[in-house]
């Protein structure tokens, strides 16, 4: 019943008609990693990026002296 219909819309018939469907895919999936690839690297070159940036930021923020110790009398 569904065989016939499938003729109609131009689509393959017969056992080799999943594989052909799934060739027709393979462009597309393989696309699908590579820009997914290319998004956890970019993600991961920020992430770096910032991290260098802030650390170099807070060097150049931190005294380079320590706060003084408050004078405290000896309660002993």
């Amino acid at each position: 019943m569904l065989l016939p219909l499938l003729v109609l819309f131009g689509l393959p018939t017969g056992p080799s008609a999943v594989l052909d469907l799934t060739a027709d895919f393979a462009p597309l999936v393989v696309g699908l990693w590579v820009i997914l690839g290319l998004c956890v690297l970019g993600l991961g070159v920020a992430i770096a990026t910032h991290d260098a940036r802030g650390a170099s930021r807070q060097d150049t923020q931190t005294p380079a002296h320590p706060a003084p110790v408050p004078d405290v009398p000896d309660a002993a």
